[in-house]
């Protein structure tokens, strides 16, 4: 037999054995544990109710729909504009509400809470004006109508002095009691005028039939029918700045500006307040049928103040071309414990429609959003605040990054999609200076890439 012919029987032979031995091997394999899954129970039918002894079938829970985990606190983002001319400060109220407003709806921004970083002063101390009640209650259960009315007459004095800090069912009960004394003295008129100041403090009002007689009672009563009779008064509320908070008798009406807002004729106890600035409280004199104005001018607190004095710097020209985080936008983030400064810097020519260009910082890595700008005027019938909003929020979140300067000037290595694909698993698009980091398999844009200067969180 030839070599050749040799080699091929050998190599014959072996395969045929290998194939013996690997067959032995399988068939002498131990069989591993079999996976029994849980036959489901039959459905109850009319004529068949499940028995104690049925297995229930294992039911794999549905997973939850996740809502986005709201930003935590230390994360908080403040808005701010600011008027560069004085005709542009209602225009810049008005940006500064509505931006907040929009970013405020979204669940992954969380705004910080001004009025808990300016809380209103402390409420009046009204011991003097609940002292002469008491003393007015005490002359009156000792049958002294003249010492009690004036001492109710003095406390209806002292608390209309805080309107703000005073319930107006007190107040209303003041002038039942003023107006009871007034009628056992003789002055029906007087009783008859206090009566009705008393259902326009409260239009609920009605004298405790345990403490006063039927002859007042019935004063009252005809003092009641006049005041329902009569025809309703409007108020027309405004404020500078405007957004603020209107109580009227402790009611809460809307926000600044208001129109005819109906109340009863008399004095209102009216309440206006706006988280960071002073109170504001008046009782102006609504007659029927008519309309009254009420337009103060809120006071800034302390610390609001310094608040818009490092602001207006901030939204400085310089300040907007500046490189590096101007001092006072860190000054504004730490008055507020915020991480994401928003600025706005809101000017007006003339009679043409208000502009703005927006910047937002974030101070902890010292990343800027600019080149954002905004018309009042809506463009295409299409208002320009919703794409602002939609830019901002995207830099908040981290799904568009901005360096502090412009044009972007990424290393050229950056700009590779190779780059990209071996870092995220996705591409870079750089557009007007914003970069836009895409990762396909996660469903969307990511942002910001760690490791990279002046983009990393």
């Amino acid at each position: 037999m030839s070599t050749a012919r040799l080699l091929l029987v050998l190599a014959l032979a072996l395969s045929l054995s290998a194939e013996a031995s690997s067959s032995s091997r399988r068939s002498k394999k131990k069989p591993g544990p079999a996976v029994t899954k849980p036959a489901p129970a039959p459905e109850p039918t009319p004529e068949t109710e499940p028995t104690a002894t049925t297995p229930e079938p294992a039911a794999k829970p549905e997973p939850a729909a996740q809502a986005p985990a709201p930003k935590k606190l230390e994360d908080g983002t403040v808005v701010l504009a600011i008027a560069r001319s004085s005709n542009a400060e209602p225009a810049a109220a008005q940006i500064q509400e509505e931006l907040t407003r929009r970013l405020g709806n979204q669940p992954d921004v969380q705004l910080v809470d001004l009025a808990a970083a300016f809380p209103p002063p402390a409420p009046a101390s009204l011991k003097e004006a609940d002292a002469l009640y008491e003393q007015g209650k005490t002359a009156y259960d000792n049958l002294d109508p003249d010492t009690a009315a004036a001492k109710f007459s003095a406390a209806a004095e002292a608390y209309e002095k805080h309107p703000g800090d005073m319930k107006p069912q007190r107040l209303s009960k003041t002038f039942v009691y003023l107006g009871a004394c007034q009628f056992l003295n003789g002055d029906k008129q007087g009783a008859k005028a206090s009566f009705l100041r008393a259902l326009a403090a409260d239009p609920s009002a009605q004298p405790d039939t345990n403490l006063f007689g039927s002859d007042v009672q019935t004063s009252f009563t005809d003092a009641q029918q006049e005041f329902n009779a009569q025809k309703p008064g409007t108020l027309v509320i405004d404020s500078k700045p405007s957004g603020a908070r209107v109580t009227v008798r402790g009611e809460d009406v809307g926000v600044t500006p208001l129109k005819g807002v109906e109340v009863h004729p008399g004095r209102q106890p009216v309440v206006i307040s706006l988280p960071g600035y002073v109170p504001y409280a008046s009782y102006p004199q609504v007659a029927s049928g008519k309309a009254s104005e009420l337009k103060p001018q809120l006071e800034m607190l302390p610390a609001l103040a310094e608040l818009h004095t490092a602001a207006t710097r901030a939204t400085s020209e310089k300040a907007f071309d500046s490189k590096t985080l101007p001092p006072d936008v860190a000054t504004l983030a730490d008055k507020v414990g915020a991480r994401y400064v928003v600025l706005a810097a809101v000017q007006q020519k003339k009679t043409n429609p208000a502009e703005a260009e927006l910047q937002v910082w974030d101070v902890r890595t010292k990343n800027r959003l600019r080149g954002v700008d905004l018309e009042m005027k809506a463009r295409e019938g299409e208002s320009s605040m919703a794409g602002v909003a939609d830019r901002v929020h995207g830099f908040l979140t981290g799904k568009l990054v901005a360096e502090p300067s412009t044009p972007l000037n990424l290393p050229p290595v950056v700009k590779k999609p190779w780059f990209w694909a071996a870092v995220v698993g996705g591409a870079a698009v750089v557009t007007g200076g914003i970069l836009y980091a895409t990762q396909d398999h996660r469903g969307g844009p990511v942002g910001p890439i760690s490791g990279l200067p002046g983009l990393g969180f």
